[in-house]
C-alpha cells in the first residue's frame, strides 16, 4: 500500500501520523504544493491508496487562489468516484475537501481558533471513534477559514469556538478543520512560525507538552481506526 503526503508549508507535516501508517505497512511518499516549480504527479489518485492533504497559510476563499487550488480539488472528486481509495484533510486540506464536495469555505466571524480546546463527539458510535470512552476530546486549532458541512457528509466532531471541525464523507473521505496530528518539536516550531497569527487569538497554549501527549493518545486511536476502514 502507498500513501502520499502533500505539504502546504514545510513546517506543517505529518506528525503522529507517518509512523502510524508505516506501523500498517505503507510505504510514503511527499508532494510539496508550497514550491510551485514543482507540478503535481500525474494521476496522483491512481498511484496512491491513501492521500493526506495537510495545513498550509494559503485560503481556499480567496478567489485569486483558484487555479492553485483546482488539480487538488481534483483529487477529491477522483477519490470520491474511485473504489479502494482513501483521503484524508487537515486544516487548509479539509476546506479544499469541503469546498470541492460543493460546501462554503470562508473566513469565520469570530477572528482565528488557535490553542488547545475539547472538541465534542457528535457520532460517539462511529467507527473511527472505536475505543474512546470519552464525550470530549482535546485537539490543537491553527485556522480562521471555516467550512460548512459538505450534503451527505456525516459531521463528527464540534468545538465551542467553532461548529464544524470534522466530518467524513462515505466513510472513505475525512475531514479535520481541527490538528490532532502534531508532536510537540511540531508545537514548538508553529509558535514560532505563526506567532503573528497566534498573536490574533487568545487560544490556550498551556501547559504544551502535557496536553500535546493526552491529545496524541486518542488521536493515534482515530487515525488507526481511518486506517483501518
Amino acid at each position: 500500500m502507498r500513501a502520499v503526503f502533500i505539504r502546504f508549508i514545510d513546517c506543517e507535516g505529518p506528525g503522529i501520523l507517518e509512523p502510524l501508517l508505516r506501523e500498517a505497512g505503507y510505504r510514503i511518499s511527499y508532494q510539496n504544493a508550497y514550491d510551485r516549480r514543482i507540478h503535481l504527479m500525474p494521476e496522483i489518485h491512481l498511484n496512491f491508496d491513501l492521500i493526506v492533504m495537510l495545513g498550509g497559510p494559503q485560503s481556499v476563499a480567496d478567489p485569486e487562489e483558484q487555479e492553485f487550488f483546482k488539480p487538488y480539488y481534483d483529487i477529491v472528486n477522483n477519490v470520491v468516484a474511485l473504489p479502494n481509495k482513501k483521503l484524508i484533510g487537515i486544516c487548509l486540506g479539509s476546506q479544499i475537501i469541503a469546498k470541492a464536495l460543493g460546501a462554503n469555505v470562508r473566513p469565520g466571524t469570530k477572528g482565528p481558533e488557535t490553542g488547545f480546546s475539547d472538541l465534542h463527539l457528535l457520532k460517539p458510535e462511529h467507527a473511527i471513534f472505536n475505543g474512546i470512552q470519552k464525550e470530549s476530546i482535546l485537539a490543537f486549532h491553527l485556522h480562521e477559514d471555516i467550512f460548512d458541512i459538505p450534503v451527505g457528509a456525516e459531521h463528527l466532531l464540534a468545538s465551542d469556538f467553532y461548529a464544524n471541525q470534522m466530518f467524513s464523507y462515505k466513510n472513505k473521505v475525512f475531514a479535520f478543520q481541527t490538528h490532532l496530528e502534531p508532536t510537540l518539536e511540531m508545537l514548538r516550531v508553529w509558535q514560532s512560525v505563526h506567532k503573528d497569527f497566534i498573536a490574533k487569538g487568545t487560544g490556550d497554549f498551556s501547559e504544551i507538552e502535557n496536553k500535546q501527549k493526552v491529545m496524541a493518545e486518542t488521536a493515534n486511536t482515530i487515525f488507526r481506526n481511518i486506517i483501518k476502514l
